[in-house]
């Protein structure tokens, strides 16, 4: 994972102008794009890690409509053991509305629990809804809020996971450059209605087009405060092939 990380670091810092040559597309929320996405992702917390390879395919429609599935393999190390398997499956659909730089978009989410050990997964079937409005500075800046609701709807196995009852929300600030980089900052408050607890977080996104239809991207987030601890770090890399 190291070596990796290194690497596409190496491409991302000291490459950019060699690869990059056309828009960034993809980075604000209000591009409906068709893509794949493959996106491992290292997260921590005290004595124990989870790792995953996600699969995320999403499919547009007439530019304002869209569907999504995202489909993790995970390995969780912790506690004196390990588990290995696949994840829970995630499904969602979306619409939005633009007027001149406004742009206000609405989405349903499911996750179905389909991870094949308990610690792969949430053990409970949700429902999320999501609202987001972004806003457009000009060609290249530009603002998102995004609100997004978990809500617990059949618990499969309540003794070893309670109910979801969650609250996420998001400030994002991105700049997408005409030569193909883009940096996005994203600061989150996570809100646990089950407990009144909260997490306070901050991630940060660099990445860069290698062509006009695909983009790679190093993400890293970490853990700012709060009563309740999701995780203390996390470090994501991604990988987009966009139709053009």
């Amino acid at each position: 994972m190291r070596t990796y990380l290194f690497a596409f670091l190496f491409i991302v810092l000291v490459f950019p102008s060699a690869f990059a040559a056309n828009d960034a597309r993809g980075i604000n929320p209000a591009d409906n794009l068709t893509k794949l996405e493959l996106l491992p992702q290292l997260r921590a917390v005290g004595d124990s890690s989870v790792s995953s390879l996600t699969f995320k395919y999403d499919h547009a429609f007439r530019k304002v409509f869209g569907v999504n599935a995202e489909l993790p393999i995970v390995r969780y190390s912790g506690h004196g053991f390990s588990e290995n398997g696949i994840g829970d499956l995630t499904l969602r659909a979306r619409a939005q509305h633009t007027w001149g730089r406004h742009t206000l978009i609405g989405a349903t989410e499911f996750i179905l629990p389909t991870a094949t050990a308990d610690v792969l997964g949430i053990q409970q079937y949700t429902f999320d809804p999501i609202l987001g409005y972004v806003y457009s500075f000009g060609h290249n800046i530009f603002g998102a809020l995004v609100a997004k609701q978990f809500i617990s709807l059949n618990n499969t196995d309540p003794e070893f996971a309670p109910d979801v009852n969650q609250g996420q929300y998001r400030m994002l600030v991105g700049y997408a450059s005409n030569s193909g980089w883009w940096v996005l900052a994203d600061p989150q408050v996570w809100v646990n209605f089950e407990t009144g607890r909260q997490e306070f977080l901050a991630e940060l996104e660099l990445g860069t087009m290698l062509n006009k239809t695909t983009g790679v991207w190093l993400r890293a987030g970490h853990r700012l405060g709060g009563n309740w601890t999701r995780a203390d770090w996390t470090i994501l890399m991604g990988i987009r092939f966009m139709q053009f």
